[in-house]
């Protein structure tokens, strides 16, 4: 408010001060008679009062006088500073009314024969100051009012019963461990973003939890079973329940083999919690995939040949070279073409290598049991077994293939399988070259 009146009271003074000058240096003769309707028409246009006073400071002519203004318009000090030609600007009080008072000299070819005095009231300036603090002080209860309101329209809509029933579910969920609980509010609004977060956080519980116990009663299974084997022959060979000594290195060869069994499902229970858990570091380096693929080859070749199955490697002429973890990658393939083997009774295993575009391309072709369509989503599963009736017989652990697909994902392959029952199994790895993946990170 301040502020607005120290502008208001400096318009005005520059007006007045222009307006005086101006009227002055119109006025050559104080007894022109042209000078009482040139001083009116000053006042109407300005809303102001003016006085035109002689060299002693006696009236000649006034308009639109007002009633407080004194009789007495300027002090002989004044009077003397009009005389030396200069301009008088003087705020002063009159009956309660407080006035802007600006005189000019009026001068003519002899010197200073009179002045001009303007009076203009602060009344106005004061009702328009007035008038802005009522307008400030009614927007500010205004703006008081609406954001009680707001405050209140907020607090009910936070203190709603989605929110109350969210407090519940999370309460629930935190203390009594019951992710099966879900928060009916489906608004679009951040509520409703909330309620869908809380829901989303009790499904991936729920998931984590089933997983858990499931990995748990799998692990307790697939430990039970072997133990019960070592356990079972070795007290029969302990309290020799055997015929002869053949039957006896039975029992032995059996009790080595679950303990063989035992010790894999160790080892892969530790890959597959380190990749899990990101514990594992890649070592790349350019591996000659030609050449791996041929050691893979030579190293079942026996138990293929035990079975009465054929190995088969197709591969380019020109070498391929992937920027990979070697022992990873072998272990990728160890169970790719192990599984191979073990589901296929007659037939052949195939091995194919070959570059398409900026991809490498490694595939494991078998003619043995197949898989079901149904069961080909879930094949990558942590202890997920086809034919669970054979399974057990064929010697796997459960985990092959789930670490497979964390190895490839590491390198940011991808993993396909294609299978018929009777007919065989293809499984597809793929994985992007080196200048491919520095390509796709500069595109992204």
């Amino acid at each position: 408010m301040q502020l607005i009146l120290n502008y208001s009271i400096n318009q005005t003074e520059t007006q007045l001060v222009q307006l005086s000058e101006k009227y002055a240096n119109q006025v050559t003769d104080l007894d022109d008679s042209e000078n009482l309707q040139l001083l009116e028409h000053l006042t109407e246009m300005t809303d102001t009062s003016a006085v035109i006073l002689d060299q002693e400071g006696t009236k000649l002519l006034q308009t639109n006088w007002q009633e407080d203004l004194t009789d007495k318009t300027l002090t002989s000090n004044e009077i003397m500073q009009l005389k030396r030609g200069e301009t008088i600007v003087k705020e002063f009080t009159s009956n309660g009314s407080t006035y802007l008072k600006v005189a000019q000299p009026i001068i003519n070819q002899n010197g200073t024969n009179g002045s001009v005095v303007l009076f203009s009231s602060f009344g106005l300036i004061s009702n328009s100051i007035h008038n802005i603090i009522f307008l400030v002080i009614l927007a500010s209860l205004g703006a008081v009012v609406l954001a009680i309101g707001f405050t209140f329209f907020i607090s009910k809509k936070l203190g709603a019963p989605p929110l109350i029933e969210m407090e519940k579910v999370a309460k629930q969920i935190a203390e009594k461990k019951n992710f099966s609980l879900r928060v009916d509010y489906k608004a679009n609004d951040e509520i409703g973003s909330l309620a869908h977060a809380i829901n989303h956080l009790s499904e991936t519980l729920e998931r984590y939890q089933t997983n858990r116990n499931e990995f748990f009663s799998n692990i307790t299974h697939e430990l039970k079973t072997p133990l019960t084997y070592v356990k079972g022959y070795a007290n029969a060979v302990r309290h020799e329940m055997y015929q002869n000594k053949e039957e006896k290195d039975e029992f032995l060869e059996i009790i080595e083999n679950e303990t063989d069994h035992i010790s894999d499902l160790m080892d892969d229970l530790m890959d597959l919690s380190k990749i899990e858990e990101g514990k594992i570091d890649l070592n790349k380096e350019d591996i000659n995939i030609n050449k791996l693929a041929e050691e893979m080859l030579k190293r079942s070749q026996f138990r293929a040949s035990e079975k009465g199955l054929t190995m088969h490697l197709n591969q380019p002429e020109n070498t391929v070279y992937l920027f990979a973890d070697k022992s990873r990658l072998d272990q990728v393939l160890t169970n790719l073409v192990e599984n191979a083997v073990r589901y296929t009774e007659k037939g052949k295993i195939t091995l194919t290598v070959q570059e398409e575009r900026k991809d490498v391309i490694i595939r494991v072709e078998d003619t043995g049991i197949g898989i079901k369509q149904e069961d080909i989503p879930y094949l990558f599963e942590r202890f997920y077994r086809v034919d669970k009736s054979r399974s057990r017989a064929n010697g796997g652990t459960g985990l092959g293939l789930s670490i497979v697909k964390n190895l490839v994902e590491m390198h940011d392959g991808s993993i396909q399988v294609e299978s018929e029952i009777d007919k065989g199994t293809a499984i597809t790895l793929r994985f992007p070259t080196e200048e491919e993946k520095q390509y796709n990170a500069l595109s992204r």
